[in-house]
């Protein structure tokens, strides 16, 4: 009984202070060309989506996880974790494709207007390797792009920092729910490319509410255990 009682306290500390998440997955969802400023639509689906542009420096294509409907992937700013996709991209040096997370900034955190479209930007290389974009809160880089007044902010596209350490500068970003989503833009190259996308591996980041409700619940759980055994 010994036993069994400190193997819970033991998973209770483990699970009090231990950032665990748990890993899934989303489909592509709802994809957009521009193309001579015009826009069209695609929806995904569990299998790849392929995305092309033309010979027009102007033109992008973009995909985001999840349905049309604006924070449906379920994850905050501050809870996207570890995020992974396989891609097929073939292009010219100009040409690249680029993780974005999109979002509005209610609190207006940037220095611009509350509730501005914001969009924090990570250029990838177009030599994938692997074929893989990862997006890792610790080491990739983002600039923040205001999508209403088409601007760089906070220094413009030079000033870059991680996710993480955005959200140490403006902790109040923590909640804000985000679509996921990659771009591939010309870059002022002028020549075609195309990008074929497949479904995304994420390990988010647990709320430390859901943390602290879970080691809470084991320690309670710990404690019937010990006056059981007194009794």
């Amino acid at each position: 009984m010994r036993k069994s009682l400190y193997s819970v306290l033991a998973m209770a500390m483990v699970l009090a202070i231990t950032p665990v998440a748990l890993a899934g997955s989303l489909c592509p969802g709802v994809a957009w060309i521009y193309s001579d400023g015009t826009q069209s639509t695609a929806s995904g689906a569990c299998g790849a989506v392929t995305l092309f542009i033309v010979n027009d420096s102007t033109d992008t294509a973009s995909l985001y996880w999840g349905s049309s409907a604006y924070g449906s992937t379920g994850l905050t700013v501050g809870s996207i974790g570890i995020f992974n996709t396989s891609v097929s991209f073939a292009g010219a040096p100009g040409a690249q494709p680029y993780y974005i997370l999109d979002f509005h900034d209610p609190s207006g955190l940037f220095g611009e207007a509350n509730g501005d479209k914001i969009l924090l930007i990570e250029n990838q290389t177009n030599n994938l390797s692997g074929g893989n974009m990862a997006l890792n809160p610790a080491t990739t880089l983002f600039d923040v792009w205001d999508d209403t007044t088409e601007t760089y902010l906070l220094g413009g596209q030079s000033d870059v920092n991680t996710l993480d350490q955005w959200l140490a500068l403006y902790p109040g970003l923590s909640n804000d729910p985000t679509w996921v989503g990659v771009e591939m833009g010309e870059g002022g190259s002028g020549a075609s490319a195309t990008m074929t996308i497949y479904g995304a591996d994420y390990s988010p980041t647990p709320e430390p509410s859901s943390l602290l409700l879970l080691g809470t619940g084991v320690v309670g759980l710990a404690g019937m255990l010990r006056r059981k055994l007194r009794a």
